[in-house]
């Protein structure tokens, strides 16, 4: 009887095969799984499985479901018209997505520990006195990693035997046989797809994007697929999250996922600001992704009530089967900022209400629109090359002017109204601010208006007193005088 250990390579390696007596005195063998997963890439190739301990490399892979299937009587039908090595390829195949309709399930075993999963106690004849086949599938894959690469499905055909020094079979039953199933995983990318146009700020050891309000942020996604995901046993949901902080947004219809279509292939659900994409496991589109890279992109914007003082960034994730999230690793966060004016009379400093300016840019070549938030704040919304298409920005009850979403730089507030007729318009160019991200809270400038001249208009209740005041200087003028000139006649 000949026995077969397959070599257990990325793809169906080759057949080994030993021979075997006909007596054997053991009458069961224990098979412990090792499983092992590698980074993308790094899987070894052609690395012979003895059945015994082995330093196969790799991480030890936890939460793996092995299951094992007896496959004697289709292995033993498919041998009549083939040879062993065909007839086990055959099995593979057939088991390559799940384990095949004739495959009868013995054990299922989850790895634990050291990435170990022991079957005990597999008999090697069968009551027909036959020889054993078993067939040993990766059923299920953890929830906490995306398996890009199952193992190979493993067909062991009793009895094994051990090997010596030079790998030559022996004729010692390997009673403990130890297999090697590999897997493979590609690390979840997230990038800023145009973070490049936007300079780069530096605060406090932290590197961040530096935007405004009006800015497009362009994201884009790229996820693994599971390799099991056409198998319901093993995947029954896939969701892809993307959560921005408070103060970002996703912008309305502008998430495309790969070639599927929405609808069909996925559904997408938002809050607060963000989203989820449930993928439709029953669409052979889907199906076809097994292994593969998915890609996603979608742009944000900050929102009208972003802090301007805080960050803004973005979590992705990946959810298996509602398990825990798989975070993938966020691009760099964007920063904008902000200022703030009060409008004071510059004698009284009595607060100014009405006073109208518009905000350019350092060499007043530009002007700023902006729209308004719930706090009564200016928010940037582009630059226009007109004075006359800016945004007229009004000073409140409490003279109080805020604008946010502006880039770090220096900048000039420019007067167009006054309060009343009573204020000297400021001259263009006289208010001039500088803005810097983390600031906005305590940035706080005085725009003082000087009143015009106290002069009383003509026909009011003061000019009696002037005139009053006139006579009597006249009239005393008139009696010092007399009397002066009396005095010097005498």
């Amino acid at each position: 009887m000949i026995s077969i250990l397959t070599l257990l390579v990325v793809f169906i390696g080759p057949v080994r095969t030993v021979f075997a007596a006909d007596d054997i005195d053991p009458k069961v063998v224990d098979v412990t799984i090792n499983k092992r997963i590698w980074d993308e890439g790094q899987t070894p190739k052609d690395i012979q499985n003895t059945g015994e301990i082995m330093d196969f490399g790799g991480r030890a892979l936890n939460g793996s479901e092995f299951t094992v299937y007896d496959v004697t009587e289709k292995y033993y039908e498919l041998i009549k018209n083939s040879d062993q090595k065909t007839a086990i390829a055959a099995i593979q195949s057939d088991a390559e997505s799940v384990a095949p309709t004739y495959a009868n399930k013995v054990d299922a075993k989850v790895t634990a520990g050291d990435g170990q999963a022991t079957f005990s106690n597999l008999t090697i004849k069968n009551e027909a006195n036959q020889y054993n086949v078993y067939l040993f599938v990766e059923t299920k894959t953890p929830n906490d990693i995306t398996v890009t690469k199952r193992a190979v499905p493993i067909v062991l055909a009793m009895p094994i035997y051990k090997l010596d020094a030079t790998q030559k079979p022996t004729d010692v039953i390997n009673t403990n046989i130890q297999l090697y199933p590999k897997n493979e995983t590609a690390k979840d990318t997230k990038e800023f797809s145009n973070a490049g146009n936007f300079s780069n700020v530096t605060i406090n050891g932290q590197d961040f994007a530096n935007v405004t309000t009006g800015d497009i942020l362009n994201y884009k996604l790229t996820v693994n697929i599971p390799a099991n995901i056409g198998d319901p046993n093993a995947v029954q949901s896939f969701k892809i999250h993307d959560k921005p902080s408070d103060g970002l947004a996703l912008v309305t219809n502008t998430i495309t996922v790969g070639a599927l279509t929405s609808g069909t292939d996925y559904t997408v659900s938002y809050a607060n600001g963000g989203f989820t994409v449930d993928l439709n496991l029953t669409s052979e589109n889907v199906k076809a992704l097994a292994g593969k890279k998915l890609q996603l992109t979608y742009d944000m914007k900050l929102t009208a009530e972003v802090n301007p003082d805080q960050l803004q960034s973005n979590k992705a994730s990946v959810e298996i089967n509602n398990s825990a999230e798989q975070e993938i690793e966020p691009p760099k966060p964007v920063g904008t900022g902000g200022y703030q004016f009060v409008k004071k009379d510059a004698q009284t400093g009595k607060t100014l209400k009405g006073a109208e300016f518009v905000v350019t840019n350092e060499d007043q070549t530009k002007f700023a629109e902006f729209t308004t938030n719930s706090k009564n704040e200016y928010v940037f919304s582009k630059w226009v090359d007109s004075k006359t298409l800016a945004t007229k920005i009004v000073s409140d009850d409490n003279g109080s002017i805020k604008v946010i979403g502006l880039t770090n730089g220096n900048y000039v507030l420019n007067e167009t109204k006054t309060p009343s007729s009573d204020y000297v318009i400021l001259k263009d160019g006289t208010i001039k601010f500088t803005v810097e991200h983390g600031k906005y809270a305590t940035s706080e400038l005085d725009v003082a208006n000087t009143p015009k001249g106290l002069l009383p208009s003509t026909g009011g209740s003061g000019i009696y007193a002037f005139l009053i005041l006139g006579a009597s200087m006249m009239i005393g003028a008139y009696i010092w005088f007399k009397k002066f000139r009396g005095q010097a006649e005498v």
